[in-house]
């Protein structure tokens, strides 16, 4: 490749990068939050089996940081100790949360305040845990991938293993580690529907789905019967749809992403909020909005039409979240 061909390819790559890092410090942080920086679902799900007293405690001290949510708490625990508070294994882990004996002298929680910080009190270990879950999240933030699943691979095999190897090391314990408490957690975590819908959220959503099945059109203004200029693309989807609900949404994904207030992350997401994918120099280049059980409507692009995709497809998509109503 010549060398002037090879700056330019460079200069396009810097500046792809530089704008994601834009977004993502306008949009992210504690205003948004990216899925791929949340743990599965949120809350635990009634039927789960959860010991109450474990469930309370979960509740408690998930979200000290975005991947640490309640059903990944308690998804964690359980591959841990089975919810066992005396739990000894044979390496010497100790307690529900299985922590080595040089790892709780300095991670170790006082989490019931009674002046001791005790590894087979679970008021201590699961605050700890949740602590020092997010003590790893940070060790490993740089790495590339899912940094829920990075952040648990620390925990297994140490946030060294995960930085040498640039990612979850390839370690059979600690792969499947991870792959059982990540299913677990979605398992056990609650649905999306039990959270109540933002106001006109059911109208917009009945809406949008009378798009259903009409091809894309870009700069279309997404009016029955949805054929030539009347199709609707992302923006003018999601715009259409609220309209129903008497919300007047800017035109384009880059106005739309300030409408409203941020969701700070996935396991807060109620019907008819707008996320946001695919950075540009000017902001997210692509909307959708979330329907409840785990599923969003969109219009993708030219030569695709109006469909509902599970969450999971948007999760590492996602740059920003806003809910509207």
């Amino acid at each position: 490749m010549a060398k002037k061909t090879v700056q330019v390819v460079l200069g396009l790559v810097v500046a792809m990068v530089l704008s994601g890092v834009a977004l993502l410090a306008t949009f992210g942080g504690a205003d948004s939050a990216s899925a791929q920086e949340t743990g599965s679902g949120g809350e635990v799900a009634a039927n789960a089996g959860v010991p109450t007293s474990v469930r309370a405690l979960v509740s408690k001290y998930a979200g000290k940081c975005p991947q640490v949510t309640a059903s990944l708490l308690a998804a964690q625990l359980y591959t841990e100790s089975h919810f066992d508070a005396k739990a000894k294994s044979p390496v010497g882990a100790l307690g529900i949360a299985q922590f080595m004996p040089g790892t709780w002298s300095v991670y170790g929680v006082d989490g019931d305040s009674d002046g001791v910080k005790d590894v087979f009190n679970p008021a201590d270990a699961v605050a700890a845990q949740a602590a020092y879950d997010c003590v790893l999240a940070k060790e490993v933030e740089s790495v590339p991938g899912d940094s829920t699943d990075n952040m648990l691979a620390a925990y297994n095999a140490g946030g060294g293993a995960v930085l040498k190897y640039g990612g979850v090391p390839p370690y059979s314990e600690t792969r499947n580690y991870v792959k059982a408490i990540r299913d677990l957690a979605a398992k056990w975590a609650a649905s999306s529907p039990s959270s109540p819908a933002g106001k006109g959220a059911a109208a917009a959503i009945a809406a949008a789905r009378t798009a259903l099945g009409s091809w894309y059109r870009w700069g279309g203004d997404c009016a029955p019967p949805y054929i030539g200029q009347n199709g609707c693309d992302c923006s003018s989807l999601t715009k259409m749809a609220w309209s129903h609900a008497g919300v007047n949404l800017p035109r384009v994904t880059y106005d739309q992403v300030h409408a409203g207030t941020a969701v700070k992350t996935i396991s807060q997401l109620r019907p008819g909020d707008l996320l946001f994918s695919v950075p540009g120099a000017s902001g997210p280049e692509h909307v959708g909005m979330y329907i409840g059980d785990d599923q969003v409507i969109e219009a993708p692009h030219t030569g695709a039409q109006v469909r509902i995709k599970p969450l999971s497809f948007w999760a590492p998509q996602v740059i920003a979240m806003r809910h509207i109503g």
